[in-house]
């Protein structure tokens, strides 16, 4: 059995993405636009990596690791469309998706933070302040947001996934994935299956950017 877990984790640690290309490819769209488009790309090589029983095995790791870069776009997307619109900002910061997807994943630390009330809002500015305070110019902060909410919820060692957070990840990867695995040995449904569960990934992940972004902009404006 393929361990699916050390797939995803590779995939994310080997993530290069060009967050100032994402922000101009971005930041003119609007969330539903961008959305269906990200959808769109992740069905159909999801059904294309199933369409040959038995050899999308082989297909199914690079599958993954496209799947992880175009998870990563989405998110990264939303959150220029969101900095754009509110601040005619780029907001994004490398430490975002990781914080995304352990939101999407269930970790408690960002569910709490993420979810939290004014209260928590100024919890990470007073942990975000010092290094707010060391940069010039009055919207230091608006990167310096992601790193702080990343430390609090110990999503990153260095800028690999810690190893709690990158387990969680994996499993809840692994349960869809083996789903992969077994119906691609179906002739033609494998292709319905492959597509549609990219198509569940992708989904839940811009859900999770959405409510991501929506809580960073809140703590960006009250700097």
């Amino acid at each position: 059995m393929a361990d699916f877990g050390k797939w995803v984790v590779d995939a994310f640690n080997g993530l290069t993405p060009s967050i100032d290309g994402i922000y101009t490819d971005a930041k003119y769209d609007n969330i539903s636009y961008w959305r269906k488009k990200q959808q769109a790309m992740v069905t159909t090589a999801g059904a294309v990596a199933m369409v040959i029983p038995g050899a999308h095995l082989v297909a199914l790791a690079a599958d993954v690791a496209f799947l992880m870069n175009r998870m990563a776009v989405c998110s990264y997307g939303i959150g220029a469309i969101y900095g754009y619109d509110r601040f005619s900002e780029n907001i994004l910061e490398e430490e975002d998706f990781a914080n995304i997807l352990a939101l999407w994943a269930g970790n408690d630390e960002i569910t709490t933070i993420v979810t939290g009330n004014d209260e928590i809002i100024t919890m990470v500015i007073s942990k975000a302040a010092i290094d707010i305070a060391s940069k010039v110019g009055g919207k230091a902060g608006i990167k310096i947001i992601g790193k702080t909410i990343a430390k609090s919820g110990a999503i990153l060692v260095g800028k690999k996934l810690g190893g709690k957070v990158g387990a969680k990840i994996g499993a809840k990867f692994a349960g869809k994935l083996s789903g992969k695995a077994a119906g691609g040995m179906v002739p033609f449904l494998g292709a319905v299956i492959g597509g549609g569960i990219n198509l569940w990934f992708i989904t839940g992940i811009a859900d999770s950017a959405q409510k991501y972004y929506k809580f960073k902009c809140d703590v960006i404006s009250k700097l």
